[in-house]
Order: C-alpha cells, then sequence, then structure tokens
C-alpha cells in the first residue's frame, strides 16, 4: 500500500518538474535566449505557472495509476484546466493562434485584461480534476 503513494508522489513530482520547467521556458518566465515575451511577467503568472505545473503533475500521476483501469473521469476538466491555466500566465500577444483568430487588437482586448481569471478557471478546473480523479486513487 505505502509503495503505491511513493509511486504517485514520485511520478507527481517528475511529471510537475517537467511541466513546470518546459512551460516556464515557452511563456519565458524562466528566461532563456530562444523565446521572447512581448507582455510583462507578474507576480501572477508565477503563481499559476506553479499550481498549473503542480496540479497538471498531479492529475497526469493518478490518470498513469487509472490507465490500466480505462478511467477517463475528468480528462475533459484537466484538458481545459491546462489550456486555461496555460492562457493565463502565457504571452497573450505571443500566441499565435490567439492572433489569428482574435488579431492584436482582439487578444488585447478580450484575453490580456482577463488573464487572472482565465488563470482562475484554470486552477480551479484542474483543481476539481485532481480531486475527482484522486478519490478513486485513494479509495481503492
Amino acid at each position: 500500500m505505502e509503495n503505491k503513494y511513493l509511486k504517485i508522489i514520485g511520478s507527481s513530482l517528475l511529471y510537475s518538474i517537467i511541466l513546470f520547467v518546459t512551460f516556464g521556458v515557452l511563456t519565458v518566465l524562466i528566461p532563456n535566449k530562444f523565446f521572447a515575451r512581448m507582455t510583462s511577467v507578474t507576480t501572477l503568472d508565477y503563481v499559476f505557472l506553479v499550481l498549473t505545473s503542480l496540479l497538471s503533475g498531479i492529475y497526469l500521476s493518478f490518470h498513469q495509476y487509472h490507465k490500466k483501469y480505462g478511467s477517463k473521469k475528468c480528462d475533459i476538466a484537466a484538458t481545459s484546466g491546462g489550456i486555461f491555466g496555460f492562457l493565463g500566465f502565457g504571452c497573450a500577444i505571443c500566441n499565435k493562434v490567439l492572433v489569428l483568430l482574435l488579431g492584436i487588437t482582439g487578444v488585447l482586448t478580450y484575453i490580456q485584461p482577463y488573464q487572472p481569471l482565465i488563470g482562475f478557471t484554470g486552477v480551479g478546473l484542474l483543481g476539481y480534476a485532481v480531486y475527482s480523479k484522486g478519490k478513486g486513487v485513494f479509495d481503492s
């Protein structure tokens, strides 16, 4: 029984670290020479980066545990939460899909002012997905 929990904790930490570094480099919250950020970085961006990476890592670990049972419970909530979380801390102007769909003016008008709300929504959806998926892990 203890071995199950150690595997879940270990894989959660591994997934979270990988996601943190990947998301951090892509959004230039971790400074690098490969990408440039066109908007200023706020403290809330780092909060959303940490929470999104941590909750996504935990969810992936729970999903890996449930994989042999074929449970797809909360996959939509987790996917939506991950996307909203990424939009919450990412550079809105740097997102090519958003710029293609809305244009620069649309992104600055409809997305950037609401990034904190989008980030909180993403973290909330991921939290719900982790809670729902985790009930099955710890009940068994």
